[in-house]
């Protein structure tokens, strides 16, 4: 057997003689217009050339049935049909010249096939086919779980092709997310290559791979210093250590850890990468990727130092696939040794395995990187990073949506912030169903590569987007001779690079900060908008090696076409300088490429569809640098509302928010569409009033034009259970944006996980149901939306009516952290025991029947004891010890050491834990001690007070503390105890209010109008202030009837809406 195939494949000589083979088969079936002649000629020349030019024998098997097929190693129970011919996995259907000639002969042909092919494949063996008449050809592949069928072209040297590398394909695996699994799951090569890097990085000492450790850490903004104190830190750590069976005592250990994962997983991408390729050249004994296997170890070394520089891509036509970056340094003559090369050489027989024609011929676009992610990264550490990835269906949706909402065929495309490629790969897959029986593979390929761009801030993300995108155009490159720029960017879409003009003249203008100087890069924007611009940076880095800044200078200044403006050569000079500078101090090799990409983004203008999951960060959880960086931005287009109160405050912004913004402002044509995944806060918090306006740059505004809520479709990105909807965000005007919610409709067994298994949405839709609403502002004072289903114009207009000045001042509950230290069961003997919380983030010491001076302890109305109207006693209260005096004033140490010594030495033994509560926490406390307390006031001490519930359906309950039980509410029982001028409420006001807040349109509006999970307890409900006015009066007499049980809850509550109702009627006359 020839030992090395693919020099014969990639050889002049192969071309020619299926050149000669497919003249004489057309020839020959011209003739012969006879399906059994035409099959024998066209076996027996196939069958001879693969004997003669390969020495292997590969008979055909003929008409094959089900008798046949269960006689050989494939067993079904039952095959339908008589296949012409089989040879290994490739099925061959032959018809007469005059049926194809015949588009509805064509298709029911084309159905035959396919079917043999589906009944085939229910043994997860893949088969694939050919339908030829020997002058024309149909090729028929498997890839997104189902079968694609080519259009029917002419017999030529390419489907001559497809069908001996099929032949030729036995025993290969298909690169699906199955046999990913088995190769890289635990146990397996790449778990040992990650060991020893981990332990390489313990050990090293070598400058270029601290540089580049310590800049991966800046990206991650890591640092040595972080404290780790928070659980989800602790898990993250602990996750690491499970990994790769180490003891991690410190952050540096910590975090060599997670680089040392991250390159393994990086290593395996790139070996992908190198399989795709048609051919290598890496040396005169490496032409192809099988040769790598029989290379020494020290030749390895070499092979992917080259690798690793992007020699083999740009010799490949491909110009920036890889690129040296953070996860090179294995690969550095120092560092690499038989622990490294072992592992790889292990990796490089297990990819060789993947079959060759799966990569060359099958158009796959589906992100299989992110099941190796998956396994390679715990699910702790993706957790604490904020990683969690879109399921295929899910982003085919969103990516379906928008492209049905352009106008224009050929709609161009931007993911800025791509991660792994999900989305990119999902809008590859839509430009070739489009355009796949239109054009041929030239265009095609060129169609995509222009049409489809991704942008992310991770390495490693664009590192895995770029050879998923390889992957996904790989079958429609052959042949194509020119160079191939993936065309996905390192860069961050929330920064993008400053252009500005000078002397008639566009620069371009971003900033880098290094661990040891800030690169500030200013070029001509004519010059990075050119094809010139990646290979002369990359020449430049040769100039770097000079060690003298004016080499480089006088090469970089070639590119500003006599450029005089003095700071502009001030900073070209500065440039040079401080990029031989970083050389000098071994801190160089990636800058010049790390910016180039963060330059690149300026060449993309006029994006019809903008689509992605952007990153859902809190701004108040952004490294603080980082913040302060793009703080301005989202300043200068007002995202920020400017209102502090509301749950979690008025200026919570998320970071997704002001990447919608940017991406839009900068990007979006005037036709085109956004449509981004974000949490359903931004629809009605008050920390997006800012971000609604959708004020851009320029002044003017974008607008909504429709959302599909998920919250019903059960938690697709599980196990994060955070409701969000797509946002669909135009700049062309829409009157009234469009509202669908996606419900969940599974059968039995069907589970939200089986459903993220599906590619495409035409396969998961039939596992939901839709239901059209409306989008609502309710509010003349916010801009908030309300999301209402199922409702009529009349009970939107009674909730519109809803709206207005609430004249009473609702009160967080008080914040007892730790729970475990603060709240007690109190036992028969009158003593107290703290509690247990199961799953509680700082446990405490627990303390069974201890005795607390009772002035301390307070009796709690929680959540659960909120009712319609009264207390729900169907739990037993429970109490807290608040050291604080009726009027809320924090007793000191001294004062408790005096008076209260039992609690004073209770708190003491539990101070350790109460000081683990977060810094945010202590200074929010009320009070210096240690055991001070947040959300308390005088208006925590009241006679009368209702207490809602702000986090599931709006109920209220009237609270009289004049008797023996004085009630004290906490965090989520917030409560009305005075009006908003600070005047303590009646009895009569307490009882009006409860009528109010318990009617069902009032839980309605809180429904539509606030997230599920919490309400803002200052909302803009219209109640007026209670100045014994006849109907407020009635409402306080029905509320008395249910509180006093002389009637049922049921049986007042209509009326007192109607109340409720006719009294904002005659206010607003």
């Amino acid at each position: 057997m020839v030992k090395n195939i693919n020099r014969i494949l990639d050889s002049e000589q192969y071309k020619i003689d299926l050149q000669d083979i497919a003249s004489k088969i057309i020839k020959y079936s011209k003739e012969n217009d006879n399906e059994a002649s035409i099959a024998a000629f066209f076996e027996q020349h196939i069958y001879n050339y693969i004997r003669n030019t390969f020495e292997l024998e590969i008979p055909f098997k003929k008409e094959l049935t089900n008798k046949d097929i269960n006689r050989g190693s494939i067993v079904m129970n039952v095959f339908s049909g008589r296949m012409d011919a089989m040879v290994n996995q490739l099925v061959l259907e032959y018809k007469k010249p005059s049926t194809l000639n015949n588009k509805e002969k064509f298709d029911k042909a084309k159905r035959q096939l396919v079917n043999y092919l589906e009944q085939l494949n229910q043994q997860s063996n893949q088969f694939e086919g050919i339908l030829t008449d020997g002058i024309h050809y149909a090729s028929v592949t498997y890839s997104n779980h189902r079968f694609r069928v080519s259009s029917l072209r002419i017999l030529d040297i390419s489907g001559l092709d497809f069908l001996i590398r099929s032949i030729l394909n036995v025993n290969k695996k298909q690169l699906i997310s199955a046999n990913l699994v088995n190769d890289f799951g635990r146990e397996s090569a790449l778990t040992c290559l990650q060991k020893n890097l981990y332990l390489k990085l313990k050990s090293n000492n070598v400058d270029k791979v601290n540089m580049l450790f310590q800049e991966w850490m800046s990206i991650y903004h890591l640092s040595l210093n972080d404290d780790g104190k928070s659980n989800t830190l602790k898990a993250r750590r602990n996750a690491l250590s499970k990994a790769l069976n180490e003891v991690l005592s410190n952050n540096e250990e910590e975090y060599k850890a997670l680089f040392a994962l991250e390159t393994g997983y990086a290593i395996v991408v790139k070996l992908f990468a190198l399989k795709i390729l048609p051919k290598l050249n890496l040396s005169e004994s490496v032409t192809y990727f099988g040769d790598l296997l029989t290379e020494s170890l020290n030749s390895l070394q070499r092979n992917f130092e080259n690798v690793e520089n992007g020699y083999v891509f740009n010799t490949s036509n491909i110009t920036n696939l890889l690129e040296e970056d953070f996860f090179s340094w294995y690969s550095i003559e120092e560092v690499w040794d038989s622990s490294i090369a072992g592992p790889i050489k292990d990796l490089l027989g297990i990819i060789n395995d993947y079959s060759d024609t799966s990569l060359a011929y099958h158009f796959e676009s589906t992100d299989l990187f992110k099941e190796i992610y998956m396994l390679t990264i715990p699910g702790d550490v993706r957790k604490a990073f904020g990683e969690y990835f879109t399921p295929d269906w899910l982003a085919d949706n969103v990516v379906l949506s928008a492209s049905q909402m352009i106008k224009k065929r050929d709609w161009t495309f931007l993911d800025p912030t791509c991660g792994s490629g999900t989305f990119l790969l999902r809008a590859i897959n839509k430009v070739v169903e489009q355009e796949r029986d239109a054009k041929n593979d030239e265009e095609i390929l060129k169609d995509i590569l222009h049409r489809v761009r991704g942008i992310d801030l991770n390495p490693l993300s664009v590192l895995s987007a770029r050879v998923s995108y390889l992957l996904a155009i790989r079958p429609f490159i052959h042949g194509y001779h020119e160079n191939i720029e993936i065309p996905v960017y390192l860069g961050d879409s929330a920064k993008l690079p400053h252009i500005f003009e000078s002397n008639g003249t566009k620069y371009v203008e971003y900033q880098i900060a290094t661990q040891r100087a800030t690169i500030d890069a200013v070029l001509p924007l004519h010059f990075v908008e050119s094809s010139r611009f990646l290979p002369t940076i990359y020449k430049w880095q040769t100039f770097i090696k000079s060690e003298q800044p004016e080499i480089l200078r006088s090469f970089i200044i070639k590119e500003f076409n006599d450029c005089s403006d003095e700071l502009i050569l001030d900073q070209i000079d500065k440039l040079s300088r401080t990029l031989v500078t970083l050389h000098k101090e071994k801190w160089d090799g990636i800058w010049l490429r790390i910016i180039s990409n963060f330059l690149l983004p300026t060449r993309i203008k006029d994006v019809d569809i903008i689509a992605g999951n952007p990153p859902w960060v809190k701004w108040e959880n952004l490294p603080l640098e980082y913040a302060k960086e793009i703080k301005h931005i989202a300043g200068n287009i007002d995202l920020f509302s400017g209102k502090s109160y509301g749950l979690g405050g008025g200026i919570n912004l998320n970071l997704a928010a002001l990447i919608s913004n940017v991406t839009a402002d900068h990007w979006l044509n005037k036709d085109g569409v956004l449509a981004f995944l974000m949490p359903d806060t931004l629809l009605n918090s008050d920390s997006y009033e800012g971000w609604r306006n959708l004020r851009i740059s320029n002044g003017t505004e974008m607008y909504l034009a429709k959302i599909t809520d998920w919250s019903g479709a059960d938690h697709p990105f599980k196990p994060v259970n955070d409701s969000f909807l797509t946002y669909f965000i135009t700049k062309y005007k829409v009157e009234y944006p469009e509202l669908t919610a996606i419900i969940k409709n599974f059968p039995k067994g069907m589970t939200i996980s089986k459903v993220n298994n599906l590619k495409e949405w035409e396969s998961a839709s039939q596992y939901f149901s839709s239901n059209k609403g409306n989008l609502v502002q309710l509010s003349k004072s916010s801009n908030r939306y309300s999301r209402l289903y199922d409702v009529s114009q009349n009970e939107i207009n009674s909730l519109k009516l809803l709206y207005g000045k609430n004249h009473y001042k609702a009160r967080q509950g008080v914040e007892l952290t730790p729970r475990e230290v603060y709240i007690f069961e109190k036992n028969i003997d009158d003593k107290y025991s703290n509690i247990i919380s199961k799953g509680a983030k700082i446990k405490s010491l627990h303390k069974e029947h201890i005795h607390l001076e009772s002035e301390m302890m307070r009796t709690l109305m929680q959540s659960y004891n909120v009712g319609h109207f009264s207390i729900n006693r169907a739990k037993e209260f429970q109490y807290g010890l608040i050291p604080y005096d009726s009027e809320q004033n924090l007793y000191s140490q001294q004062e408790m050491a005096l008076n209260y010594p039992q609690a004073y030495a209770y708190l003491l033994d539990q101070r350790k834990f109460i000081e683990q509560q977060s810094a945010r926490s202590r200074a929010m406390a009320r009070g210096k001690e240690f055991y001070a307390l947040s959300k308390l006031g005088s208006y925590s001490t009241f006679d009368y007070a209702v207490v809602f519930r702000d986090n599931s359906n709006m109920m209220a309950s009237f609270v009289d503390n004049t008797g023996p039980l004085k009630l004290f509410p906490v965090k989520h029982a917030p409560f009305f105890s005075r009006d908003i001028s600070g005047q303590p409420i009646s009895k009569e006001e307490a009882l009006y209010l409860s009528a109010i807040l318990n009617t069902p349109i009032v839980n309605k509006y809180f429904k539509v109008t606030y997230s599920g999970r919490s309400y803002s307890i200052n909302f803009d409900i219209n109640i007026p202030k209670y100045k014994d006015l006849p109907l407020q009066k009635e409402l306080a007499d029905l509320s008395l009837q249910i509180v006093a049980k002389k009637k049922k809850y049921s049986d007042l509550i209509d009326q007192i809406q109607n109340v409720y109702l006719k009294l904002l009627r005659s206010l607003n006359k």
